[in-house]
């Protein structure tokens, strides 16, 4: 289940000021947040969302919990599986997918590495506020802080680290920025042969990319598989019935599969980038995370595993 710790946390306990402030809830961020706290820093994460786990939440679809947001796969290194293991705690498992090896993946799809790391902050002073937004943040170039205003609240800090996909607006402005759109669309299909695929991409016009999110959800009924498919815009949210079409003639589900149930899922996110920090007389207060590539995780486990303790080792105090 779900935990909803953090919605209702008594800020007058603490203090404004925070040696290091996070902006998201991404992988990335709450391994950072969990690195830069058991380095002694005091730590706050805003998220402007209900859920964690940006790109990685998990979300309610065609009546099924804890579903992928999107598609998803992190690759095929030993490493990163190990470091996933030992201090997330996630059971991993072979993407079975007998046409393109695909790596591993986590048994309980996103939900289960976004939870145990949830978990895992929970077990320290971390301080985490969601249905907070960074709406506007300046800074003193003198004094090498930034001032993070949200929607009721001022907070200040000397390191504000923040990911590619963060959306800020900064005082003075400097540019304004849209917010990029991922489309998604799930299909609840009645299927009962196995599951003949994990990830794909290339498949067809109007598709980026799809995944069967079967091995990884508890769905109601063993001959039903759950497809999520990431399409080129939004007009194509509606063409439930020609992807199936396209995947029957791939044989990538069964020739009598048919459609229960069509949702869409829209998914936005901003875009950050070094040189804004430039422009702003930021440098040094904005650390931004590399969050490009799941795999990019890879290049700070060495830095991370310094200072973190095992997922079990948590756990068991």
């Amino acid at each position: 289940m779900k935990r909803f710790l953090f919605l209702f946390f008594p800020l007058f306990l603490f203090s404004v000021d925070f040696d290091c402030i996070i902006v998201g809830t991404s992988p990335f961020s709450l391994f950072e947040a969990l690195y830069q706290s058991h380095l002694g820093k005091k730590v706050l994460i805003l998220e402007e969302c209900t859920e964690c786990g940006g790109a990685w939440k998990s979300i309610t679809i065609c009546d099924i919990p804890h579903v992928d947001l999107g598609c998803h796969q992190i690759g095929q290194s030993m490493e990163l599986k190990s470091f996933l293991e030992e201090y997330a705690g996630c059971k991993m498992v072979c993407m079975n997918n007998p046409l393109h090896p695909q790596g591993y993946y986590f048994s309980q799809g996103s939900f289960e590495l976004i939870d145990h790391l949830l978990q895992l902050i929970q077990a320290t002073d971390i301080v985490l506020l969601t249905n907070h937004k960074a709406e506007t943040v300046s800074f003193d170039p003198l004094e090498k802080t930034a001032t993070v205003q949200t929607k009721d609240r001022t907070f200040t800090t000397q390191k504000l680290i923040v990911t590619p996909m963060s959306c800020i607006d900064f005082t003075p402005q400097t540019q304004d920025f849209a917010k990029s759109k991922y489309y998604h669309l799930y299909l609840l299909i009645q299927d009962s042969t196995p599951f003949r695929f994990t990830y794909r991409s290339g498949v067809g016009n109007g598709i980026s990319r799809l995944m069967n999110l079967t091995p990884f959800v508890s769905l109601p009924d063993s001959d039903q598989q759950l497809i999520a498919i990431q399409t080129t815009d939004a007009r194509n949210l509606t063409n439930g019935q020609g992807y199936l079409d396209t995947l029957k003639g791939l044989h990538l589900i069964d020739s009598s599969a048919s459609i229960l149930k069509a949702e869409s899922y829209i998914y936005e996110a901003g875009s950050f980038y070094m040189g804004m920090a430039q422009k702003i007389e930021a440098e040094g207060v904005i650390e931004i995370l590399q969050t490009g590539n799941f795999t990019a995780l890879a290049n700070y486990i060495e830095r991370w595993k310094t200072v973190l303790k095992p997922y079990a080792e948590v756990m068991s105090r």
